[in-house]
């Protein structure tokens, strides 16, 4: 704006991020370059001595949350004229954006985001606070999970604050109703708010209105929630929470033992078929005659449905955390032990085993026998642990995993194709589709030379850069492909300046880091530039001569070298990304960052092809897709049609395409698979065992 300050604190102003009846956020950079968001509060505001409390309250607040759960404090002064607040800045939009741009959340997002929360809640209340403010403009999405923000009114648990005129501090629609009764908030108070953010999440609206306050908080202490358009599986978690007596919601702990008992509940379902859920039915909220706010306690409302539940075991491996907008839900899916797949029966090998070694449900496993089953490129991980997941249940499968060899210069003799070509492992993964050439080449050894090629997850690519005191860039396709051609050398390129006007990009040059043999990551990325950036050479496993990699540089070492190079700039898949900083990548008028949701929304854009029993996906890079990352590509898994132990790692293939298969791969930052595609795969395999 044209009054707003240059500077504050020391800090360059780059532009306005929002503004309230409060004050302004500003955007802005430390002297080292650091992107911050500077909250400045009203002058007059700031005269206010209540007021300015609770600012120095904040900042208090603030500082003693985990980081992981909010945005880190990095510097204040709440004795200023106007009082500011500076914090790291958290690229990515709030809940609330996020369903006003995009609408309501999935069920499945729901839970994470709940996940999510819940471990922010629990760290707030163990430091001893109460938020007391929860709602979807105070929930950042960040990358690795959702941030709570703005603790201007938090206060110690139990504690009452009234302002200096009683009426209760906080957004009314997301209050709880001893907050309009007499002001005090516990832990249970967050735990309410959590249900109403998470009813908004789901339906795009809040349980109580947003009408005058005084109606809002009549409905919030005497009537039942709206959860008109909830989906019936995400009562249970809702409407726990918005009990109107505290002491009938669940604890946070509570929360997290609930969603975790609910991820192993849908993995049994998945196995053993859909069961019909009980579903509290849903109380449409009518209007009331010139509601005002009580002043007095009203009676509380009963328990929806029982707030506890049994504690998850504790020998339970813990769950790795899944990248979506922040939970572990789809590891937990993953860690629950039980497989929904449909078993594989190969007539040449009898009947499918029984008895002890099959899963509990009585699905057969595949038949009895021996199979290997060989992996490099970006999936190797998770079809590894897709092995392991896979011999537990079905033991007598003996199907082993081999680890990839080593860096191959040679695309045709990739460790992993020739192993399969050779007919030394059953099944290989690729991260790309074969051409008919390389199907009839690899296929030699299967009976009748015929092979089967099967999508089994999605792979996001990810731009990872080291520029000192730059922790957020854009790139377009072009500017990308003329980076990595070498005809843009230096940082401040008028092309990236083009594309990052507020950014203060240094005259080094650009160091490109690049793996000397097979790079999948490079494929994927050079696959996307020749579609959408004018890609010169050949797309291949190998990078071009021009790269100029240094020699004996693999594609598992990349993240490690860019991290220890100053200026560097490289590709590594998603789940390789670590603490580097990913660039956002131009697609339309967005700029997308890498994300599993992103990768999955270009995937699902995708046209399935299929000849024989081989099936591949071809993305149209330069259709730009709402929301959708474009440097992705498919993992496949190939296999012969029959003999030798086809049968088993046909069996994996089906478990690999499931419900918690494909929870597994979110957990390690894969994608998943597009109905559409789910579907072709299903069918492919049916029609093999047919034959």
């Amino acid at each position: 704006m044209e009054h707003d300050p240059r500077e504050i604190g020391g800090y360059l102003l780059e532009g306005r991020l929002g503004a309230g009846g409060m004050g302004v956020v500003y955007r802005a950079r430390s002297v080292s370059g650091r992107q911050v968001a500077i909250k400045v509060i009203r002058p007059e505001l700031a005269a206010d001595a209540e007021f300015r409390a609770r600012f120095r309250q904040e900042v208090t607040a603030a500082r003693k949350v985990s980081g992981a759960f909010t945005a880190p404090v990095l510097d204040a002064d709440a004795d200023a004229p106007a009082p500011w607040l500076v914090t790291l800045f958290i690229p990515g939009p709030s809940l609330g954006e996020r369903v006003a741009g995009q609408g309501p959340l999935t069920p499945p997002e729901v839970r994470r985001l709940a996940a999510g929360l819940a471990e922010a809640l629990r760290e707030i209340h163990r430091v001893g606070l109460v938020h007391r403010d929860l709602k979807p403009g105070n929930v950042l999405l960040a990358e690795d999970g959702p941030r709570v923000i703005d603790f201007g009114i938090a206060r110690s648990a139990g504690e009452t604050q009234l302002t200096s005129t009683g009426v209760a501090v906080g957004t009314p629609p997301f209050m709880a109703p001893e907050q309009f009764r007499n002001g005090t908030a516990t832990a249970a108070t967050d735990v309410f708010a959590l249900g109403s953010v998470l009813a908004f999440a789901a339906t795009g609206r809040g349980p109580f209105g947003a009408d005058s306050s005084h109606a809002v908080g009549f409905r919030v202490v005497y009537e039942e929630p709206d959860l008109a358009g909830l989906a019936p599986e995400l009562y249970p978690l809702i409407t726990g929470c918005l009990a109107k007596d505290p002491e009938q919601r669940p604890t946070v702990e509570g929360l997290l033992r609930m969603i975790a008992k609910g991820a192993r509940e849908r993995t049994v379902q998945l196995r053993t078929g859909p069961v019909a859920p009980a579903v509290t039915q849903a109380v449409a909220t009518p209007t009331a005659p010139n509601p005002v706010a009580p002043a007095a306690p009203g009676p509380p409302g009963p328990p929806t449905v029982p707030p506890y539940l049994p504690p998850v075991p504790a020998d339970r491996p813990r769950p790795r955390k899944a990248l979506l907008i922040g939970s572990a839900v789809a590891a937990v899916v993953a860690a629950a032990g039980t497989f929904g797949y449909v078993a594989w029966h190969d007539q040449q090998r009898g009947a499918g085993q029984t008895g002890p070694s099959a899963l509990a449900s009585g699905v057969a496993c595949a038949p009895a026998g021996k199979a290997t089953i060989g992996a490099d490129g970006m999936e190797a991980a998770l079809v590894q642990q897709w092995t392991a997941d896979f011999g537990k249940a079905c033991p007598n499968d003996q199907l082993t995993f081999k680890p990839p060899a080593g860096p191959f210069d040679d695309p045709f003799k990739f460790a992993n194709a020739t192993h399969f070509a050779n007919g030394e492992v059953d099944g290989a993964s690729f991260d790309t589709p074969l051409t008919d050439q390389q199907a009839f080449q690899y296929g030699k050894h299967c009976a009748a030379g015929r092979m089967s090629q099967l999508p089994v997850t999605v792979v996001p690519v990810a731009v990872v850069f080291n520029v000192p005191g730059v922790t957020d860039l854009v790139f377009d396709a072009p500017t990308l492909s003329k980076i990595f051609q070498r005809q843009i050398e230096t940082w401040n390129d008028p092309a990236i300046r083009a594309l990052n006007p507020a950014t203060v990009l240094p005259s080094s040059p650009i160091d490109i880091r690049v793996a000397s043999g097979q790079s999948w990551s490079g494929y994927v990325f050079q696959q996307y530039l020749s579609k959408a950036g004018g890609w010169p050479y050949e797309v291949s496993t190998v990078w071009d001569p021009t790269m100029k990699a240094a020699p004996g540089t693999t594609e598992a070492s990349i993240p490690g070298v860019i991290g220890g190079a100053t200026g560097s700039i490289g590709v590594v898949p998603l789940k390789d990304v670590g603490n580097l900083h990913t660039a956002r990548v131009r697609t339309g008028d967005s700029d997308v960052a890498p994300s599993i949701p992103g990768a999955e929304a270009m995937a699902a854009t995708g046209t399935v092809e299929t000849s024989d029993s081989r099936v591949s996906v071809k993305i149209d890079y330069q259709k730009p897709v709402k929301g959708g990352y474009p440097v992705v590509g498919f993992g496949y898994l190939d296999f012969c049609e029959r003999g030798g132990g086809s049968a088993n790692v046909a069996s994996l293939a089906t478990y690999a395409v499931s419900g918690p298969g494909q929870a597994t791969g979110e957990s390690l930052k894969y994608g998943t698979l597009p109905p559409a595609v789910t579907q072709q795969v299903q069918s492919t395999l049916a029609g093999l065992r047919s034959k």
